[in-house]
């Protein structure tokens, strides 16, 4: 059965509720900024064997990974993206040279263009790597099927996912690398993907070139015999008229004829130009179309659209076709594609209207000229005639000379397009794998550890709310620390052992323990502005954590220094002060109350210490809390407060019964005891809201039972603290 039944607790006054406002400082649950690195150093030596058995288990991962991780091994390619030569012969583009720079858009076009699902598709044919077992993954022991969808996209994710294509630095090389379990592998890699590069390069360009080749061709059939048929015109006019020279007065109307025929000379080249130019961009395959158009929106779509077609390959193996993220990719794709094709009919519709704008001016001009001939006829002048049959000889040889000499261009084109794509440094095998990288690995795995083992001591230090050291109390409680009690033998707690110690002229006499009191008894007295507290209240939060002792043994050391000193046992439920100083409990502090007894008959002396004086609890009384908060009492302690000094009044735990905090009124101070590792910080906050809701002038916490060898306690007093004591006592024995 438990002796101290709950009880209900005081009520908030009005004038405490600023004491526990949000913004005090009181029952502060955080750390200070200036003490966050010795805060984390003391977390280090307090958990340092967990923090290294982090590490050390840290280590180790980073030793099995090595262990476990296949050898592998990189070879790496360079090359080089030029100018294309083919550029300065293309239809509808100038002969200006930049000096050989590639920008940024077709470089990473190109690495796109090397990441390609259709580059790595036709390398793993042409080395057969669906069943080379250095490429397939590690316990495969069939080919895969390139037929089968799921294991053709498994393959180029596997094979994109161990190529690296970037560009070195700020030049136009690119240097392409090839992660494999065999360095020849890996190399061999790298050099057939470039072969394969290359020729699919070269392949789109030339197929592209010679279809513009081939409707040149047509035309200049067409011209051929229109030109055929000027020349016989001319012919014929010459000799009906037998002209040998011009008449100069036709001069002016022969000159106009003459510039309106180069006008449509001139104009009916731009419309075969514009009309080669929209047939080339119809005809053109998609992968090429970009290039040829020469759009930037498109080729930035293009690049796009590989980059989405790359990643979608590398992770169609590591997550499934149906996953979230590949499915996001695949409406990113489709959205990518309609925006090409949207792209590709606005270039077409481009090119469509350049060729209708150099249609209309083309007919605009023939009508011109038309009427300007009919005009000269009209004049009955033959040589007009003969000039005029003349100059469309002229003409159309101007037209065919010209178209031939772009055939003969478009054929120049096809065998230049594969030079834009220069070979620095072909792939070698490898003599030393690239990964695992041991060091790297042990060093990752350190840190990890040491940083999880930090992480796990700081997830401990959080759910420990136990009172361990100063800054739990200071900092986060926001309570001073009148003193800290050592932990020592039972033995030596009793007051005969104490007051023996404390008395004796011995040098080891002023043990730890005797300090610690007496610097206990020095906080106290200079715990408040002015004179120091007379009727002293010593409590607990909970039970057996230590009041009683503190009580007894500092009542003690006041009464040493030559004060009188009366210790009262209040705790009416488990009396134990009498028990201290194996002295009777029939009459005592009940007794006085009651009125069964004088306060004479009930103070009992103690005999090794005259000016210290005790009243016990006495016998167990049926209403104790009543009692303590009686008039009786209110005049008991002002009845005492002239006879002594110092009066200390142990009273019982605040959490379990209400009597400490009936008390409180009638002290000058409360004195908090907390025991060292086992007062939690929830339990210390509640208690100090009971007391001083109560009216309680909190002195501060006592912390007692400390293990001095604690990194705590060193960390607020330094370990000199305890071995001066500790040598003092090795040099009395």
């Amino acid at each position: 059965m438990n002796p101290y039944p709950q009880t209900p607790e005081p009520a908030l006054a009005p004038e405490d509720e600023e004491q526990f406002a949000p913004g005090r400082p009181l029952f502060n649950l955080g750390a200070s900024e200036g003490q966050s690195v010795q805060h984390f150093v003391r977390l280090g030596r307090k958990y340092v064997w967990l923090v290294l058995a982090a590490a050390v288990l840290g280590i180790g991962c980073g030793m099995l990974k090595n262990f476990r991780s296949p050898k592998e091994y990189r070879a790496t390619a360079n090359i080089e993206i030029t100018t294309d030569t083919a550029d300065q012969f293309r239809l509808g583009t100038s002969s200006y040279d930049d000096g050989g720079y590639i920008d940024v858009t077709r470089l990473n076009t190109e690495v796109a263009v090397l990441k390609s699902s259709t580059l790595a598709l036709q390398t793993i044919k042409s080395l057969h790597l669906n069943s080379n077992k250095d490429f397939l993954p590690p316990g495969s022991t069939e080919s895969w099927d390139l037929s089968n969808a799921r294991q053709r996209h498994a393959l180029i994710g596997m094979f994109v996912g161990g190529l690296s294509a970037e560009r070195f630095g700020h030049t136009n090389i690119l240097a392409l690398s090839f992660t494999a379990r065999n360095p020849q592998l890996a190399a061999n890699i790298c050099n057939t993907l470039i072969d394969n590069y290359v020729q699919h390069n070269f392949s789109d360009n030339y197929a592209a070139t010679q279809e513009v080749a081939g409707w040149l061709q047509k035309q200049l059939g067409d011209l051929k015999n229109r030109l055929e048929a000027s020349q016989e015109r001319m012919l014929n006019v010459q000799r009906d008229i037998g002209l040998v020279g011009i008449d100069q007065t036709q001069s002016i109307m022969l000159s106009r004829l003459v510039d309106l025929s180069h006008d449509v000379t001139g104009a009916e080249s731009s419309r075969l130009v514009a009309q080669a130019k929209l047939i080339t961009l119809q005809s053109a395959s998609p992968d090429v179309l970009p290039t040829l158009s020469g759009d930037a929106i498109l080729l930035n779509l293009k690049q796009r659209q590989n980059d989405l077609q790359a990643q979608y390959a590398s992770l169609g193996q590591k997550y499934g076709a149906q996953s979230q993220q590949m499915l996001q990719l695949r409406a990113e794709m489709n959205q990518v594609s309609k925006s090409i094709k949207a792209e590709q009919d606005n270039v077409v519709d481009r090119a469509r209207q350049e060729l209708n704008a150099a249609t209309e001016n083309e007919n605009s001009l023939r009508n011109r000229l038309t009427q300007e001939t009919n005009a000269a006829y009209q004049g009955n002048s033959k040589a007009v005639e003969y000039t005029l049959a003349r100059r469309e000889y002229e003409a159309n040889r101007t037209l065919y000379d010209g178209l031939q000499q772009r055939l003969q261009e478009a054929g120049i084109i096809a065998g230049l397009h594969s030079t834009d794509i220069r070979r620095i440094d072909p792939a070698d095998a490898p003599d030393f794998p690239s990964s695992p990288r041991k060091s790297l690995n042990l060093m990752a795995g350190f840190a990890g550890g040491l940083g999880i083992g930090l992480v796990l001591a700081l997830i401990l230090e959080a759910f420990d709310t136990n009172i361990k050291s100063i800054t739990d109390i200071e900092d986060r409680l926001g309570l001073p620390v009148l003193g800290v009690v050592p932990e020592v033998d039972a033995k030596q707690l009793s007051p005969e052992t104490f007051i023996s110690d404390a008395t004796s002229s011995l040098p080891g006499a002023w043990s730890r323990l005797a300090e610690s009191y007496r610097s206990l008894r020095t906080t106290i007295l200079l715990s408040r502005a002015g004179t120091p507290p007379q009727v002293i209240l010593v409590s607990s939060a909970k039970p057996s954590e230590g009041k009683t002792s503190i009580s007894t043994l500092e009542s003690i050391v006041f009464a040493l220094n030559g004060s009188r000193v009366l210790l009262i046992d209040s705790d009416l439920r488990r009396p134990s002060v009498h028990l201290k100083f194996r002295i009777a409990n029939k009459v005592g502090l009940t007794s006085v109350l009651t009125g069964k007894a004088s306060l004479a008959e009930a103070i009992v002396t103690v005999p090794s210490i005259p000016s210290l004086r005790i009243l016990p609890a006495g016998p167990i009384a049926p209403m104790p809390a009543e009692l303590l908060g009686s008039l009786q009492m209110q005049q008991l302690i002002e009845e005492l407060r002239p006879s002594y000094d110092f009066i200390m009044i142990d009273t019982p735990p605040v959490l379990t019964v209400t009597d400490a905090a009936v008390l409180v009124s009638l002290s000058d101070g409360v004195v908090l005891v907390l025991r060292y590792g086992e007062s939690s910080r929830n339990v210390v906050v509640r208690a100090c809201e009971i007391l001083v809701r109560s009216g309680a002038h909190l002195l501060g916490v006592v912390l007692n039972q400390v293990d001095l060898q604690s990194a705590d306690y060193s960390e607020y007093y330094g370990r000199s603290y305890n071995d001066y004591y500790q040598s003092r006592g090795d040099v009395e024995d």
